[in-house]
């Protein structure tokens, strides 16, 4: 019976950016991780990547926090290729298809929100 109510607007804009912002970060770690697997461009894209999550910790607000804590992670698991190559390439390969297949799912969400709404 609810399925014929329509979509809040914030719930409906919500979820759109959960969606794209999730399907744009699992695609960008899924390239993050094939660059990391080339060994000097891998170092120096790792080691610039723990430098921006230094810069985001020291943010004022929570997200510079999470986005730094984040990217520091990344940069650290891509510095661990050399010496643990198929557990931080996997490990980077998993958590980008799972925001890939997160964001989608949202972005379903959202397409199937904008149907019931119109």
């Amino acid at each position: 019976m609810s399925e014929n109510y329509p979509v809040e607007k914030k719930d409906l804009s919500v979820v759109g950016t959960k969606g794209v912002m999730s399907a744009g970060a699992g695609a960008s770690l899924l390239v993050v991780n094939w660059l990391i697997g080339i060994p000097v461009i891998g170092w120096v894209l790792s080691a610039g990547l723990i430098a921006l999550g230094a810069v985001g910790l020291f943010g004022k607000t929570k997200t510079d926090k999470v986005s730094g804590t984040i990217l520091g992670a990344a940069g650290i698991a891509g510095l661990s290729t050399m010496f643990l190559p198929g557990l931080s390439r996997g490990l980077l390969g998993i958590g980008g298809i799972g925001l890939l297949i997160f964001g989608l799912a949202n972005i379903g969400s959202f397409i199937a929100g904008l149907r019931k709404k119109s």
